[in-house]
């Protein structure tokens, strides 16, 4: 009898770029994001902060809220050099936005994150 293991795109990107051992094939996302950051003591001021897909978009949405751009939990944040808005299911953001969010989110949080992490984290169109 033979095992399945699934594999991760995401996860295999960051094994292939030698972020994560091997042994992170099979992990949950999250799971692989927060033991990365905890064996190299990163917070999320930290601009080398792995975030995982689902964690940008959270934290994403989040900060966003705090400027004034409301979006609803299924609604995903693509990052654009054009035009920033709502189109069909998701949201075009751009750099700006994001960086003005993180900025926003440590006045008010009173903790930093970082917006290249973030940036970094999200996709593009």
């Amino acid at each position: 009898m033979t095992t399945t293991t699934l594999t991760d795109p995401w996860v295999e990107r960051l094994i292939l770029a030698g972020l994560v051992p091997e042994r992170a094939r099979g992990l949950d996302r999250a799971d692989v994001a927060r033991r990365y950051n905890r064996v190299h003591s990163f917070h999320p001021a930290n601009p080398d902060y792995l975030y995982s897909p689902g964690q940008a978009q959270e934290v994403a949405r989040a900060a966003l809220a705090l400027v004034g751009i409301d979006l609803t939990d299924g609604t995903r944040i693509v990052l654009t050099d054009l035009v920033a808005g709502p189109r069909c299911w998701s949201y075009l953001a751009n750099c700006g936005q994001i960086e003005a969010a993180c900025e926003e989110h440590r006045l008010c949080a009173g903790e930093a994150i970082s917006a290249d992490a973030l940036i970094a984290a999200l996709p593009w169109e």
